[in-house]
């Protein structure tokens, strides 16, 4: 039970001057003095229960591209297939990228066999040299040289090859991770590696769900009182799927004026698709705890909110800003403390300053 209410019934008499023609006048307009519930407001920590609305989003999702220029041999996939990382999904064709590799290894083999010879011519000259008279030092000088020559060119012709590699290597497209695919935009033949924007394939991981929600900037203050949190999809509007407190990003978004909090689903079973609308129940709290007032203490104009405070038998109008809402109660912010009284149902009609008794 909340803590907020301790309901006093008091009698409100409404008096603007103290003169008998003025008395005549309002029990002429507004006949007998109206009964005004007071109410005592004090601080609640309880965590309170939101309906806010929240989107699914694939845990991990990318776009294939050609990183190599060539044309399309094989698409081994289709819209709705299931793959396995490192699975092939797309072989490219490309004679100009096969042949430079062929070069590169064929200059690898080259530079090797160069090195090879002028290694070993060193090695028996620095052998030859422990005998007096055999080999001059001149020789020796212009066999290591040319050994360190070859080795220089081995390395760089290696490192070639090893980019050359990397580019036939690109020729086929594989799966980054466990996977669907969700969407195809190339067929065998088409001309590929065009920055045209468009991927060839487009790959979620939807075993894993991110349930994004827009938290308006009123509640960024609050916590979330639960890790664990249900919510609902228009597919299934009888089943309630659970999700885990993941992350919030700590930034509000100045269009919307709202902060986005992560959620992890996991869908196993594959029921939920990413980019379903959901609704989720969340339990949050204030840290320190907030005022709460019950929603019909709060008179809303076009000007103002306010709560009527009663101080010393008279009425004083206070302006206050809301956050949270539940069924029947709503969260105060403004010059209020625990223990002020203020009316329960206020109206246009009660003026600054008249008395409440």
């Amino acid at each position: 039970m909340r803590k907020y209410i301790l309901p006093i019934l008091y009698m409100a008499i409404v008096s603007g001057c103290s003169n008998k023609a003025e008395n005549s006048n309002m029990e002429s307009k507004g006949g007998p003095a109206k009964k005004a519930e007071i109410i005592t407001v004090s601080y609640e920590n309880a965590p309170q229960a939101l309906t806010l609305p929240a989107e699914l989003h694939a845990f991990e999702k990318a776009g294939l591209n050609a990183r190599v220029q060539g044309y399309v041999s094989e698409v081994l996939v289709d819209i709705g297939d299931k793959v396995k990382k490192g699975a092939v999904l797309i072989k490219i064709e490309a004679p100009e990228v096969k042949a430079a590799y062929a070069e590169a290894r064929s200059e690898v083999e080259s530079a090797r066999a160069d090195y090879l010879s002028s290694k070993d011519v060193f090695e028996r000259l620095v052998k030859a040299s422990g005998k007096p008279g055999t080999v001059s030092e001149s020789d020796l000088i212009k066999a290591k040289n040319k050994a360190m020559a070859d080795s220089t060119r081995l390395m760089a012709a290696d490192y070639t090859a090893r980019a050359k590699q990397q580019l036939l290597d690109y020729l086929t497209i594989r799966a980054p991770f466990n996977g669907v695919i969700t969407q195809r935009n190339t067929d065998p033949g088409n001309l590929v590696g065009g920055n045209n924007g468009v991927p060839l394939l487009v790959i979620e991981n939807n075993q894993k769900l991110r349930l994004k929600v827009p938290v308006p900037e009123a509640l960024t203050g609050s916590s979330v009182a639960e890790n664990a949190v249900t919510f609902k999809v228009e597919p299934f509007p009888a089943t309630l799927f659970n999700a885990d407190f993941y992350r919030r990003a700590r930034s509000i978004d100045p269009d919307t004026r709202t902060e986005m909090w992560e959620f992890i689903v996991h869908n196993q079973k594959g029921e939920l698709n990413a980019g379903l609308f959901a609704e989720i129940q969340l339990h949050i709290q204030r840290t320190g705890g907030s005022m709460w007032v019950p929603q019909s203490a709060v008179l809303t104009t076009l000007r103002r909110k306010a709560v009527g405070k009663v101080v010393e038998g008279k009425l004083k109008w206070v302006e206050v800003k809301t956050g949270m809402k539940n069924e029947s109660t709503v969260e105060v912010f403004g010059a209020l403390d625990a223990g002020d009284h203020i009316l329960l149902q206020p109206n246009e009609e009660m003026t600054e300053g008249m008395p409440i008794n």
